[in-house]
């Protein structure tokens, strides 16, 4: 008996993703394109907020964004240290939100708050990497 076909395009890379039986080449296109997917979405929202978030500077909201930064990348470390196959998922959608929130925050504490985008952007692509490496089979660090 022949084994079913997998779908082209898009939707069959997300479908690949979501399957651990599926050729871990395929599972790491589809987890290109949601990560650049969520990427390019919440980058598009931050522009957009560029516009209407006000500019305000007070010290407890460095702490605010710093403290939830470093919660969110702890969220996004133990979801990548778990042995479920939608970890790669998790830890991405985690990083995303992390680079969101720290660009929101860089929008209210604007110009030195720039930082906290970039912040962000590491920790996303931190996450991302470190996606890509459990779907190869080699997250050890």
């Amino acid at each position: 008996m022949r084994a079913p076909e997998r779908k082209e395009g898009l939707w069959g890379l997300l479908e690949a993703l979501l399957d651990p039986k599926a050729p871990s080449s395929l599972r790491l296109r589809g987890l290109r394109l949601y990560a650049g997917f969520l990427l390019v979405l919440q980058g598009g929202v931050l522009l957009l907020l560029a516009w209407v978030v006000p500019r305000a500077s007070h010290p407890f909201l460095w702490a605010l964004a710093l403290a939830g930064g470093v919660w969110l990348f702890a969220q996004a470390e133990a979801a990548s240290r778990t042995e479920e196959s939608l970890a790669p998922l998790l830890a991405v959608g985690l990083g995303a939100a992390l680079f969101f929130f720290l660009g929101v925050m860089g929008l209210l504490l604007w110009p030195w708050g720039f930082l906290l985008l970039l912040l962000g952007a590491l920790g996303f692509a931190h996450s991302w990497r470190r996606s890509e490496r459990i779907l190869l089979g080699r997250n050890k660090a």
